[in-house]
């Protein structure tokens, strides 16, 4: 199955976790969320509900309190977007995201990432001590980003830049012409010429391996 569908272009934490690892996402809806009740219950419940899966996924994850935070804030985001869509609905309101959609869109999908990559600092750490001094220095940054490994930095927005206008693109403008589907034999090839130059160029060949090896 497709087990992970464009999720950092999510705009909503909710719909976060229905793109994100879809196979484990749905098994604790169907196993776990659902026979606690599910949606078809009170507001109070279902947040109870979502607060159980997701603490209980962090353990999944690994017996450690790093993951138990990681789960209950992802689980406070999903019961944050309950309430607010209960509040906004008894306001008379859609969304509290402004109406013009080419403002609201990035706004949605910004804010969504940042408050996932949020979460994934306690994910990633080694443990509590050493995810609150790295929130401590986003909050707090100091010296300069370009003191050291200031190429890796260009290699890697390029990289990211390149990556993102692909996703973008499938996301939003799936029927678009591009340079890898032009109809020109040209113009396409010598675009994927250029890509293979930079994987042999600035390319990690270090055998790094996926996230999820190790669950």
């Amino acid at each position: 199955m497709q087990n992970f569908n464009r999720p950092n272009l999510s705009r909503t934490t909710t719909e976060y976790w229905k793109r994100w690892h879809i196979s484990l996402s749905t098994w604790f809806r169907d196993y776990l969320f659902i026979p606690l009740g599910g949606s078809k219950t009170n507001l109070i419940k279902r947040c109870f509900n979502l607060m159980i899966v997701f603490l209980i996924s962090g353990l999944w994850h690994g017996a450690s309190w790093t993951f138990v935070i990681w789960g209950g804030i992802n689980g406070i985001y999903l019961v944050g977007a309950l309430v607010r869509k209960k509040m906004a609905k008894k306001m008379g309101l859609s969304n509290f995201l402004p109406e013009n959609k080419l403002l609201s869109l990035p706004v949605s999908i910004i804010t969504t990432f940042l408050l996932i990559t949020f979460s994934r600092i306690f994910f990633r750490a080694a443990n509590i001590q050493d995810a609150f001094i790295v929130v401590k220095k986003v909050l707090h940054p100091s010296g300069s980003i370009f003191s050291q490994g200031a190429s890796i930095l260009v290699y890697a927005s390029v990289a990211l830049g390149i990556l993102l206008t692909k996703e973008i693109k499938n996301e939003f403008f799936p029927n678009a012409v591009t340079l890898s589907n032009h109809p020109n034999f040209w113009m396409k090839n010598s675009y994927y010429a250029m890509l293979i130059i930079l994987i042999l160029t600035i390319g990690v060949f270090d055998g790094g391996q996926f996230i999820y090896f190790q669950f």
